[in-house]
């Protein structure tokens, strides 16, 4: 369930509204939790996934940063102790990985949400929730909605990590931590129109992302999804899965470390929020190739042309049935080194 929102023009009316909002944004949230539309958690968290940089999933999908993190010279000064994520009001915010609530009610007027994840703490704001502290995460879970009074001006999510074994406020870079997929900006003369168009087929050049098992775009039940073993909290379809855990394997074995995935299967209501964020950077919901179950994002050097990660992607990843689509590659109409599909 999508709620639209009008442009709001400035933050006097945005605390006018925030008390109706919140309690419109808790019943939303209710529905979230109940909804089922996340995998459940594995059964037990993988050794990494908590201290690799790079393997948190982000908080938002599409993840973009709109204010960088920016430490004060000392304790008490001025600066910027996190970083600002684009986001829309009542936007799903999911866990970055296994860990527990660890704090959830209001800071200085603004709804907040931190949880404990391994030795560090992460803080989301302004976000509105019905967990309690306490309450076990996984990765990918939902945890809340981004609420109002807004962080800023234009929207956004405010996220903050600091040491949860440290008595003082020791903060670091969120950014490193998160699998992204950063947009690149084209020139004006080369920004698409529209999403890249694809064969009548459903299927696009160099893959085979489609219709399947009769079920529509972004409506996929998750009893027909598989979770993807080596990427907690991510879903495909099972033959998917299957084989990305097989070329995650080999990926490891070669890198020694883990694959990084940004976004795997991606419902319809996700697919409204991302076009409303990224507007023609972003596919007509209903179409997009992650509604089927059959696309991924990876980071981690992977979402790099040239780098030795895409490279061996590019020579590899064919031989577990995953592509780079044409359209994604360096001389293509969308350049998106991130994006993989599976062509079985």
């Amino acid at each position: 369930m999508l709620i639209r929102f009008p442009r709001v023009p400035g933050p006097r009316l945005l605390r006018a509204r925030a008390t109706a909002l919140t309690a419109v944004l808790v019943l939303l949230m209710t529905g979230v939790l109940a909804s089922g539309a996340l995998p459940g958690p594995t059964s037990s968290a993988p050794a990494h996934a908590a201290t690799t940089q790079g393997s948190w999933i982000t908080p938002v999908p599409g993840m973009e940063i709109v204010r960088a993190y920016d430490p004060p010279e000392h304790a008490y000064g001025s600066g910027h102790r996190g970083i600002d994520v684009a986001s829309l009001p009542a936007e799903p915010v999911r866990a970055p990985a296994f860990g527990t609530v660890h704090f959830a009610g209001m800071v200085a007027g603004r709804p907040v949400v931190s949880l404990r994840v391994g030795s560090r703490i992460v803080s989301y704001e302004p976000v509105v929730t019905k967990l309690e502290a306490g309450t076990p995460v996984f990765p990918g879970m939902p945890i809340g909605l981004v609420g109002v009074p807004p962080h800023c001006a234009s929207g956004c999510l405010h996220v903050g990590v600091r040491s949860a074994l440290s008595t003082g406020r020791q903060y670091e870079d969120p950014a490193p931590l998160f699998a992204m997929d950063p947009s690149i900006l084209l020139p004006e003369d080369r920004a698409p129109a529209a999403a890249p168009v694809l064969p009548a087929s459903g299927a696009s050049a160099g893959g085979a992302a489609g219709a399947w098992g009769g079920h529509r775009n972004g409506r996929i039940p998750q009893v027909a999804l598989c979770a993807v073993t080596s990427a907690a909290g991510h879903s495909l379809r099972c033959d998917a899965a299957r084989a990305f855990d097989a070329l995650a394997a080999a990926f490891e074995a070669d890198f020694g470390r883990p694959i990084s995935v940004t976004d795997s299967y991606r419902d319809y209501d996700t697919q409204v929020i991302l076009k409303q964020r990224k507007g023609r950077f972003a596919a007509t919901p209903g179409t997009s190739n992650h509604g089927w179950g059959l696309a991924m994002d990876l980071g981690g050097g992977i979402n790099t042309f040239g780098s030795a990660e895409h490279e061996w992607m590019r020579a590899n990843g064919p031989a577990f049935g995953w592509v780079h689509p044409s359209w994604a590659g360096a001389g293509g109409s969308l350049p998106e080194p991130w994006h993989w599909e599976f062509a079985g």
